[in-house]
């Protein structure tokens, strides 16, 4: 569940789990625009949403293949016991 918070300087600041940020990188990546952590896009100068760069795309894919191997290692781990 997302949590909003005031941070010292008075911006209400939006925090996901890893599950909602692995949900917000994976739409991100099907988009190819990135997004705030409100799911609202960013914006440039000109108003125009902006795109992932080739590193941005990267990261988020690791992230994504980190998650489901972590997965596969907890599944793994259960049904040994």
């Amino acid at each position: 569940m997302a949590v909003k918070v005031k941070s010292k300087s008075g911006k209400t600041v939006t925090l996901l789990n890893p599950s909602e940020k692995g949900s917000k990188y994976a739409r991100e990546l099907k988009e190819n625009y990135k997004r705030t952590n409100a799911l609202s896009f960013k914006l440039d100068k000109d108003g125009k949403g902006m795109k992932l760069t080739d590193v941005e795309r990267a990261y988020r894919s690791g992230y994504l293949d980190a998650q489901k191997d972590s997965a596969k290692c907890y599944n793994a781990a259960k049904r040994k016991k």
